[in-house]
């Protein structure tokens, strides 16, 4: 069974205790094969209006604007820029409907592992000297980590990373912590 990650609206308890953080990171369960094939025509589609709109564009404004010696590049440049625009406008209207419900998801996953990754140096440092914070985030790390490198089919490092999960699952219980990746939080972040 394959997870990764999403946001979810905190209740009023769980606000109160982050601080202020208004939204948690959750686990939730995806199928990879919908995944998969939802994003490789997301990709596709996406390029295919670019492409279209770009073109499509780019081709009235030179129809309209463009001069007669065919020096036409900033009627193009235009064109596609417009034409790029319009495309990430309507994928991010779209991040919200059902069909991109796993591509939506894994996409957050990605900010969010990427966000803590800027900060692992520290993290580590941190966790190796009982940071119980770092120990959450580097859980969350760890197991988001796996999560995406799984449905991606990227398993060249899994090895590595399920070895570094082992070791810090044992440091945790030697420290009588009881941790799980739905401990975290963005805002834990701040501290490193």
């Amino acid at each position: 069974m394959h997870h990764f990650c999403g946001w979810h609206k905190a209740s009023q308890s769980e606000q109160q205790l982050s601080f202020g953080c208004t939204s948690v990171m959750q686990i939730k369960d995806i199928n990879k094969d919908t995944y998969r094939s939802h994003l490789n025509v997301i990709i596709v589609a996406a390029i295919a209006v670019f492409a279209a709109l770009g073109v499509g564009i780019s081709s009235l404004l030179i129809h309209y604007f463009g001069g007669p010696q065919g020096d036409n590049f900033i009627w193009n440049l235009l064109g596609v820029s417009i034409g790029g625009f319009i495309a990430a406008a309507c994928l991010k209207k779209l991040k919200h409907t059902p069909y991109f419900y796993e591509v939506a998801y894994v996409w957050d996953l990605k900010q969010e592992l990427n966000l803590i990754n800027r900060k692992l140096t520290h993290l580590k440092q941190a966790c190796n000297s009982g940071n119980v914070d770092a120990m959450i985030i580097m859980l969350y790390n760890y197991h988001g980590s796996r999560q995406l490198w799984q449905l991606d089919d990227n398993v060249l490092n899994l090895q590595e990373l399920e070895l570094e999960l082992i070791q810090l699952e044992d440091k945790i219980r030697q420290a009588g912590l009881k941790l799980d990746p739905g401990q975290y939080q963005r805002s834990l972040l701040d501290k490193f």
